[in-house]
């Protein structure tokens, strides 16, 4: 169903497809009484070999005139067995004076249950909560921030791609994880106290009022734009072709996500042992709540995966297989940045369950997967016209004096799309043009053979009115009708699902397109080239400057800075997705992971067209000056900066910033506030000697598998700790470490549903139950004892019995080596405590209220 003035999408179907590329010319006429219904437009479709479908959009007209048949006729040249299918049967074309304005019912809400268009005329109906249980459920995304293109017709940079990670516990004095014949769920879920909802900002709102989300699955997805990320057929049963993806056996339709691999099955297999020939490969699709409904459905959707221990990357210098991580994973679903009334809410809650054999659930837990469409080029290659505020005219400035043509979201053949959208898709053909360009000279693309090399196919961005030749990316995407990833040339690990590595081979291959031997990766080029430009378009931030008191005396400079840089890309300067325990520190995305410069050198900084393959793998990043980082697998840890505990710690090592106060008013001097040495100049993460904070190294072997990268810290992402637990399912999910700031805060529901507070997962209880009352030990996460308040028996042979850890015993393990490494030095009546023990909320210990925030030492009771 189109409005007059809307875009009716069609599909050009080539049977049978064809060994060889096919070129289809079409152009469109209109019928119908006479009467102009459609625009006509011409254009050229190119089929790939084995491609049989391509896409079309026809431009509709408001003639004002209420007609019962609206047609159109298409020719089409070059392929006698193509036609022109409408996918859906026969359109409904409706005359604005009988379209209906949507009403949303409740737009004192923010759920995101679909990413398909659509009216939020009904109240999404939400899973019921079961908190008050045996059972409990920790959940997180792992990643803190996922981010999703607001338009695709042109260019997509990111899929809506979503991975929930979640572990099931029943409590006990020893709890059991992930107990046999549980089963993880998850649907939509809303806060009623979201700070979204002080906003009236609907931005994802149509012309017609309905909510949009997204056109991933109308334009990426059948032009077989994702297609490259998979090989053509199943490397372990050839006879078996796993795309294109608009098809068995995975058919990405809409609400359904990318297919994702499973690494277990692919690189280990039922045997446990890597790389012994038993593996096979296996993948899942993972859907939104709604999609059997959108707007009036939510369903809860089966996380389908559990894994037992996850490799990373093994083939390769820097890899392992991260052992015991034992948690269910929904990967790939495919949330879209818009909520269902049409709000950017980039931190979406689900209900997370978990369920028994016999469908009953038993605890349920909400957390944030986050999503935001503020990762755009619009803020620098939209016509400033478009942007307010534009950072700068320079990109469009070298297209006008070029010769070439600038879009504007004025050019939109959709009228009825929010106009963030508009803008986006005028900026991506504004990026491509400038690429063409700057480096369409130099352009390959794979050779007719499997062996990895390309052939030279160079771009003329002049021919066509601006639109280049075949081989430009312009013209792939605005006439061609196929949409541009960058990362089909640029690798990159994030979207390297299978961990292949960088490839380079032909469609039909286990390249399937790929071009990437012979490119820097997209982290490079992004980072480097927008690092090095001049004119302070995105500076370097400062380092802190701290004062005695913990005041950090520039830090007004460095959060604008930041704004400028890191947020013009990285959502951003209203998402803000560095929210956690760290920025409520005063750090910043530079104070951990270095400059933009420093980030973009990575181990592809050689790579060109004449130097395919030049890729720097040799030695190990951590330890070894030579060798660059790679993007996704080299990063700063917790240890980069807890660097043990008050006895053990490296700060005032020469080159260490050090932490001066704690965002309490308590002296530290313990904790770092920068990750790696001053004057490094790779900015290469600290690996500490003392583990106590820091994630576990990388083991030496697994199941007799040499670990390539043994001795390395593992990424805090596939990291776990005390009885198995995920690093992230106690402290929260990277760049969002718990507490956020603001109490209302949705990252916030998860910590207070699991244990009644905001902050890292401390109290016993949520875990244990009462199994802990009383219980002297030093054997929780990182050496802790039990905290809580006092709790007196009320009843029984131990009335009257107090049974916190504070009355209960402790002074028999209290002794310097214990206690000192968090408490700090001294005994009783001179312990003052350490930043590393302060009360996580108030507490109630030995008659006296302990307010939160406060060091606890001997002193306070002796």
């Amino acid at each position: 169903t189109v409005t007059e003035g809307g875009t009716a999408n069609f599909t050009v179907t080539l049977s049978p497809a064809s060994a060889q590329t096919v070129t289809v010319n079409y152009a469109t006429a209109t019928g119908s009484a006479g009467l102009a219904d459609f625009l006509a437009s011409n254009g050229t479709l190119t089929f790939n070999p084995g491609v049989t479908t391509r896409p079309i959009s026809v431009s509709t007209i408001d003639d004002t005139q209420v007609e019962g048949t609206e047609t159109f006729t298409v020719n089409l040249s070059g392929a006698v067995n193509a036609t022109i299918v409408d996918g859906q049967g026969l359109g409904t074309i409706l005359d604005n004076d009988q379209a209906q304005a949507c009403n949303p019912a409740n737009l004192n809400l923010s759920i995101n249950s679909t990413s398909q268009d659509g009216c939020p005329d009904a109240t999404v109906p939400q899973a019921a909560q079961v908190l008050d249980s045996t059972t409990k459920v920790l959940a997180i995304n792992d990643l803190g921030m996922h981010c999703g293109d607001l338009d695709t017709r042109i260019a997509s940079i990111l899929p809506p791609f979503q991975v929930l990670l979640a572990q099931v516990i029943q409590q006990a004095a020893r709890p059991v994880l992930n107990p046999a014949g549980v089963s993880v769920h998850y649907s939509a879920a809303s806060n009623p106290n979201d700070p979204v909802l002080n906003s009236n900002l609907f931005e994802g709102v149509k012309g017609n009022g309905d909510t949009y989300k997204t056109n991933f699955w109308d334009f990426p997805v059948p032009a077989g734009t994702y297609d490259p990320f998979y090989p053509a057929f199943n490397p372990f049963n050839p006879t078996q072709t796993l795309t294109p993806l608009a098809g068995p056996p995975f058919n990405v339709s809409h609400d359904t996500g990318l297919p994702v691999p499973n690494v277990e099955d692919l690189y280990i297999g039922p045997d446990g042992q890597v790389n012994s020939g038993d593996e096979f490969l296996s993948a899942v699709l993972h859907a939104m709540p709604g999609i059997a409904g959108p707007y009036t459905v939510n369903d809860p959707k089966l996380a389908q995966e559990h894994y037992v221990d996850k490799p990373f990357f093994v083939n390769f210098p820097f890899g392992y297989v991260a052992a015991d991580v034992n948690w269910y994973e929904g990967a790939g679903v495919p949330f879209a940045a818009f909520d269902d009334n049409g709000r950017e809410n980039a931190y979406p809650l689900v209900r997370v369950e978990a369920r028994n054999g016999a469908g009953l659930t038993l605890s349920t837990v909400d957390t944030v997967l986050p999503i935001s469409g503020e990762a755009s080029c619009t803020n620098c290659h939209a016509d400033p016209s478009d942007v307010q505020n534009s950072r700068t005219s320079l990109p469009t400035d070298t297209l006008n004096n070029a010769g070439l043509p600038v879009a504007v979201s004025l050019d939109d053949p959709d009228p009825n799309l929010p106009n963030r959208v508009s803008v986006e898709y005028a900026a991506d053909i504004n990026v491509l043009r400038l690429h063409d360009l700057k480096h369409g000279a130099n352009y390959v693309a794979p050779a007719a053979a499997n062996d990895g090399t390309a052939a030279p196919a160079p771009c003329d961005i002049t021919a066509n009115g601006g639109n280049g030749d075949a081989n430009c990316l312009t013209n792939k995407a605005l006439v061609q009708g196929t949409p541009v990833v960058c990362q089909v040339c640029h690798y990159t690990p994030a979207l390297d699902l299978a961990h292949l590595g960088p490839l380079t081979g032909p469609a039909g291959s286990i390249a399937n397109g790929r071009v990437q031997l012979h490119h820097q990766s997209n982290s490079n080029v992004m980072h480097g080239h927008h690092g090095s430009l001049g004119g302070g378009l995105f500076p370097a931030i400062d380092p802190p400057n701290q004062a005695a008191n913990g005041t950090i005396l520039n830090q007004a400079t460095r959060l604008a800075q930041l704004e400028e840089s890191c947020y013009q890309c990285h959502p951003g300067t209203t998402v803000q997705c560095l929210r956690g325990a760290m920025f409520n520190g005063g750090m910043l995305c530079s104070d951990c992971h270095g400059t933009m410069l420093q980030v973009g050198d990575d181990f592809s900084r050689n790579v060109s067209p004449t130097n395919p393959g030049a890729f720097e793998l040799t030695g190990n990043f951590y330890t070894d000056p030579g060798q660059p980082r790679v993007p996704w697998a080299n990063e700063p840890g917790c240890g980069s900066c807890h660097t043990g505990d008050v006895n053990t710690n490296i700060a005032g090592d020469p080159g260490t910033v050090v932490n001066t106060v704690d965002s309490n008013g308590n002296t530290d001097g313990v904790r770092l506030r920068q990750a790696y040495l001053t004057g490094n100049a790779k900015a290469t993460p600290i690996v500490p000697t003392d583990k106590r904070f820091a994630e576990p190294a990388v083991p030496a072997s697994f199941n007799g598998f040499a670990n390539p990268g043994a001795g390395n810290p593992q990424l805090y992402r596939v990291s776990t700790g005390h009885g198995g637990v995920m690093c992230e399912g106690c402290h929260g999910a990277t760049h969002a470490e718990w507490p956020n700031a603001n109490p209302n805060s949705n990252d916030n529901i998860t910590a207070n549903q699991l244990q009644g507070h905001t902050g890292e997962i401390i109290e016993c209880s949520t875990c244990h139950g009462t199994a802990m009352n009383g219980q002297i030990t030093l054997n929780g996460p990182h050496g802790m004892h039990p905290v809580g308040n006092d709790t007196t028996v009320t009843t029984g042979s131990a009335a009257g019995l107090r049974i916190s850890f504070v009355d209960g015993g402790h002074e028999n393990i209290a002794n310097t080596a214990n206690c000192s490494g968090c408490h700090g030095p001294g005994g009783r009546g001179t312990n003052q405590g350490s930043v590393l023990s302060v009360a996580k909320k108030d507490r109630r210990l030995n008659g006296r209220t302990i307010a939160a925030g406060t060091p606890i030492g001997c002193s306070i009771c002796h």
